[in-house]
C-alpha cells in the first residue's frame, strides 16, 4: 500500500515539474524582445551635385513648319508623314490655273507699257530738239519729259507686277527646304491651302532639343555642355545622354526664369519630336561633403531624422540638417559622423532603441 502512494506522489510530482519548466519557456519567450529587420548604409564623404528635375516637350534641332505662300486648291500629294525628303523635293502642288492667267495678263500690261514709254521716250528726243531750235518753251519740255518718265516708272512696276505673278506660279509648287522625314502633311487633295496654316511639317531629328526654363536660383550652377539625363518613356526606359547647348543671360519677362537649351542626338530614332520628356540637370556642386543615401533621412514633426544603428544593434534616432541633394544622396550639414550606419530601408518601422537585425550594408 505504501508502495502504490509512493509511486503516485512521484508521478504527480514529476507532472507538476513539468508543467512549471513548459511555464517558464513560456515566459522567457514571451520576454524575448521581436529584432526588426533592416537594410543599413554607411554614412560617407565624397563630391556631391544638386540634381533638378525639369520637363518639356522635344523637337527636331532643325524642324521646319512649311506655310503655303499662296491660296491655292491642292491639286497633288506627293509624299506621307514619315517619309524622307531631301532639301527642293516637292511634297505638294497647288492648282496654278489663276496665276497662269495672271502671269498673261502681267505680260501684256508690260508690253503696252513699254510701247506707251517708247513712244513717249520719242516724243521727249524731238521736244529736246525743238527746245534747242527756241521752237518750244522750257515749261513744255519738261511735260514731255514728265509724261516719259512717268511712263518708265510704270513700266519697271509693270515688270514686278509679271514677277510677282511668275513668282507665284512658282510657289503653287510646296517643296522641303531641309533633309528630313516628314512629320505631317496638314492639307488633303482638293482642300484649299491657306498661308495661315502649315502645310506640312519637316524634321531632321537626328539631333533633338528641348528647352526648360531655368529659375534665377539655380541657373549660375548650369554650365555649358554639362551633361543631363533625358528620360523619354515613349521611347526606352534607360536615359539618353544630351547636353547644355545655350543658356539665356536674360530672364523671361512674364516667369523670371531662364531659358535653357538642352540638346541630345538620335541616331537610331528611337525618338519622334513633340515626344514629352523628363530631364535631370546638375546645378550647384559640393566637394567632399558629408552625405547619406536619400532613403535614409526621414520627416517627423517639422524635423528631419535618421535611425544610425549602435553597437548594440538599436536604432537610435538621431535629428540632422540637410543640405543640397540629388536623386541618390542627401548632404548632412549636422547631426552624423562618417561611417556611422544608418537605416535605409525599414526605418519607417522602427523607434527609437529598437532592437534590430542588419541583413542589408555592413554594421560597425
Amino acid at each position: 500500500m505504501y508502495r502504490k502512494i509512493s509511486l503516485g506522489a512521484i508521478l504527480i510530482l514529476l507532472i507538476a515539474l513539468a508543467l512549471s519548466a513548459g511555464g517558464c519557456g513560456k515566459q522567457e519567450e514571451a520576454a524575448r524582445e521581436p529584432e526588426i529587420t533592416v537594410s543599413t548604409a554607411a554614412v560617407q564623404i565624397q563630391d556631391l551635385a544638386k540634381r533638378v528635375s525639369y520637363s518639356g516637350i522635344l523637337r527636331g534641332q532643325n524642324e521646319v513648319y512649311i506655310t503655303p505662300k499662296v491660296s491655292a486648291r491642292v491639286t497633288a500629294i506627293h509624299v506621307k508623314p514619315g517619309d524622307r525628303v531631301r532639301t527642293g523635293q516637292t511634297l505638294i502642288t497647288l492648282d496654278n490655273t489663276d496665276y497662269v492667267a495672271g502671269v498673261k495678263q502681267a505680260e501684256a500690261a508690260l508690253h503696252l507699257n513699254e510701247l506707251q514709254a517708247e513712244s513717249a521716250r520719242a516724243d521727249y528726243e524731238r521736244a529736246q530738239a525743238l527746245y534747242e531750235a527756241g521752237a518750244i518753251s522750257t515749261q513744255q519740255l519738261e511735260q514731255y519729259k514728265l509724261k516719259y518718265d512717268t511712263l518708265a516708272a510704270g513700266t519697271a512696276q509693270a515688270q514686278a507686277a509679271l514677277l510677282a505673278a511668275q513668282t507665284a506660279i512658282d510657289h503653287c509648287v510646296i517643296t522641303s527646304p531641309i533633309n528630313g522625314g516628314v512629320g505631317s502633311i496638314g492639307l488633303s487633295l482638293g482642300d484649299n491651302a491657306n498661308p495661315a496654316a502649315p502645310a506640312a511639317i519637316v524634321s531632321d531629328s537626328t539631333s533633338l532639343e528641348v528647352e526648360i526654363m531655368v529659375s534665377e536660383t539655380e541657373i549660375s550652377y548650369v554650365q555649358l555642355n554639362s551633361p543631363v539625363e533625358v528620360y523619354v518613356k515613349a521611347a526606352r526606359e534607360a536615359p539618353f545622354a544630351g547636353k547644355v547647348a545655350t543658356i539665356a543671360t536674360v530672364a523671361d519677362p512674364s516667369q523670371r526664369n531662364y531659358a535653357v537649351k538642352v540638346v541630345l542626338d538620335n541616331p537610331e530614332g528611337l525618338i519622334k519630336s513633340g515626344m514629352f520628356a523628363e530631364l535631370y540637370v546638375d546645378t550647384q556642386r559640393k566637394k567632399d561633403v558629408l552625405t547619406v543615401p536619400v532613403g535614409a533621412v526621414l520627416s517627423k514633426g517639422g524635423r528631419e531624422i535618421v535611425f544610425v544603428v549602435d553597437q548594440d544593434s538599436r536604432a537610435q534616432e538621431t535629428e540632422v540638417k540637410s543640405g543640397i541633394k540629388n536623386d541618390r544622396y542627401v548632404e548632412i550639414l549636422s547631426g552624423l559622423q562618417a561611417g556611422q550606419q544608418v537605416i535605409v530601408k525599414g526605418n519607417t518601422l522602427v523607434g527609437d532603441d529598437s532592437l534590430v537585425k542588419v541583413v542589408g550594408g555592413a554594421q560597425q
